[in-house]
């Protein structure tokens, strides 16, 4: 089951995608937008699997961490 957090994570992407760099928003939308596979990205992107991974992580992180420092998700939930 997916927490809280992650079902969250398109609104984060919404409202702090552009702190990503373009490889990390280009990841990020082909792999949680297009639901595509860490291979079919890697293949697709010219990096290895676990470049993929990496960027996926790195970028969840940013976003994750943009939320906790502004809030601005939280806020708007809370209206």
């Amino acid at each position: 089951m997916k927490s809280e957090k992650d079902l969250n994570l398109p609104l984060y992407y919404d409202l702090y995608g552009s702190f990503l760099t373009e490889k990390q928003a280009k990841v990020f939308e082909l792999y949680y937008n297009d639901d595509l596979s860490l291979a079919e990205i890697a293949r697709e992107m010219a990096i290895s699997r676990q470049g993929v991974m990496d960027t996926v992580k790195r970028s969840r992180n940013k976003l994750y961490g943009m939320e906790e420092k502004l809030g601005l998700v939280k806020k708007e939930l809370e209206k």
